[in-house]
């Protein structure tokens, strides 16, 4: 079955606040979903890698989840992580997800000792049995340590019904696309990651967005309609315009401090605090950082 088509496009994955005491900030979540609302963004995605979900504790995150849906309000979609290293507990969170109301669940699989797909398909199926909403398969084994092929990821598609979506952030992903669609078609829908780092080759490939943290959500909604209008070569344009701070926001480590402080700029946050170990950037990585925002280039009209 062909799938859904309503999660196509641009998600802001929502960093999750924190005061400068460590403390979760709830109130700057208002700004910034709105912020992805009205820069044409589908959704938002909440309790993520971006989030830091796993430095939250159980209270702290369907707090956050609870903020996140009442300033969604309905304009767009909400996409709850879900993740975790035990089976009973990814079906708990994933019904909490749809008792507060998100719109679909991104499941990343959990560490272990000896990856296996038997044991991994059964991770997938146990979301299956309680989902009622769809699923959104995360592929991202530098963080979750596990390696899904194509044609498991495929398996997980003709065999679960609500795994319609794969979040891909197996790099290199351009090629794994292709992998993907050949065994899926229609029936999966692929959206990028890692910072729109591969966005534009994502799309020529037949991605059908991304969900990513990328503190400029308007410049990716900007080259996804372009790209979707068939001015390839102003999208080409806008996204090697781009590439400096893309590049510089996605390092390794301090990335998610990066797009905090860059967001915090923007009125957008009040603190770039991360919560330790999560690690923070120093006094000069601010100002080479500084120095990137000063020279941004123009985001067009599209």
């Amino acid at each position: 079955m062909p799938a859904d088509t309503q999660l196509n496009g641009i998600h802001f994955m929502l960093p999750t606040p924190f005061k400068e005491n460590g403390d979760v900030d709830l109130a700057p979540f208002k700004r910034l979903v709105d912020c992805a609302a009205e820069t044409g963004c589908t959704g938002v995605v909440g309790l993520g890698v971006m989030g830091e979900a796993h430095r939250l504790a159980d209270d702290e995150r369907l707090a956050v989840l609870d903020a996140i849906v009442e300033a969604a309000d309905g304009r767009i979609t909400v996409t709850v992580g879900v993740s975790s290293e035990s089976h009973a507990l990814v079906a708990r969170r994933t019904k909490e997800a749809q008792e507060h109301g998100g719109t679909a669940v991104m499941v990343s699989p959990g560490r272990m000792a000896k990856p296996n797909e038997a044991v991994l398909y059964r991770y997938f199926e146990a979301v299956q049995a309680v989902a009622t909403i769809p699923i959104v398969v995360q592929d991202h084994p530098s963080e979750s340590g596990v390696n899904m092929s194509a044609g498991f990821i495929a398996r997980l598609n003709a065999e679960l019904p609500g795994a319609q979506y794969l979040k891909l952030e197996d790099p290199p992903t351009p090629p794994k696309v292709t992998q993907v669609l050949a065994l899926t078609g229609d029936n999966m829908a692929i959206f990028g990651g890692l910072g729109g780092s591969f966005l534009f080759e994502e799309l020529m490939r037949g991605g059908s967005g991304t969900m990513t943290g990328f503190a400029y959500p308007e410049v990716l909604v900007a080259l996804y309609r372009l790209v979707s209008a068939g001015d390839i070569a102003a999208a080409r344009k806008l996204f090697y315009d781009w590439v400096p701070y893309i590049r510089y926001e996605n390092q390794p480590g301090i990335g998610l401090s990066i797009r905090k402080y860059s967001m915090m700029k923007r009125g957008l946050m009040d603190s770039f605090t991360t919560r330790p170990p999560s690690p923070s950037i120093d006094g000069p990585t601010q100002e080479e950082l500084d120095d990137i925002l000063s020279v941004l280039p123009e985001i067009p009209a599209v």
